[in-house]
């Protein structure tokens, strides 16, 4: 994968502003991918140290029987994984969506639905970017921590929050791409996978 260097940018740069706003955000959202990929190998710990301990604690008695925050952290790192993820994914055309209508008469009108569907997702995802940034700023000016572990819980609402930022970013990006005519998509930044 092509991490984004200050030769990249440059590059981008000379190819216009759409292009060097492009690398700007594919950058943001292949570093999001890999706090993505850190979050689900964590959780995937997390819940083994949970699976690990309820077997020892049924044949030795002072084991504790679990960690007592594995499943409220694990819920955590599981909304990390999707929102950071989601704007790599969205860059690389991993996302599901319907084809038929990018097909429809021969694909004449695909450039229409997916301006017409990136104008939706920037709504949506700006939407939500402000709701999750409001909502952290708002619990942490209360200071409300969880019951389970004490956590502040503006902490994973901030992780939520930059998630849904990176990810609103990609879509206006691809918004803008769209009516400018650019690649709204790079499938050389996602993975292969077993069906490819």
């Amino acid at each position: 994968m092509d991490i984004m260097t200050s030769s990249n940018i440059e590059d981008a740069g000379n190819k216009g502003l759409v292009a060097a706003v492009q690398a700007v955000a594919d950058g943001l959202s292949l570093a999001a991918a890999f706090l993505a990929v850190l979050c689900m190998i964590a959780m995937t710990l997390l819940v083994l140290a949970e699976i690990v301990l309820a077997s020892l604690s049924k044949v030795i008695p002072w084991v504790p029987s679990s960690t007592h925050i594995g499943w409220e952290y694990s819920g955590y790192l599981m909304g990390a994984c999707f929102l950071l993820g989601t704007g790599m994914t969205f860059r690389a055309g991993l996302q599901i969506r319907v084809e038929a209508l990018l097909r429809a008469g021969n694909g004449r009108f695909a450039r229409l639905f997916e301006t017409a569907s990136a104008f939706v997702g920037a709504a949506v995802s700006i939407f939500l970017a402000f709701a999750l940034v409001n909502f952290t700023v708002r619990t942490w000016g209360f200071a409300e921590v969880s019951q389970d572990s004490l956590t502040p819980l503006w902490i994973p609402q901030a992780v939520l929050a930059l998630g849904a930022i990176i990810m609103a970013l990609q879509m206006v990006v691809r918004l803008i791409a769209s009516l400018s005519g650019r690649p709204l998509e790079r499938p050389d930044l996602g993975a292969i996978t077993a069906v490819e």
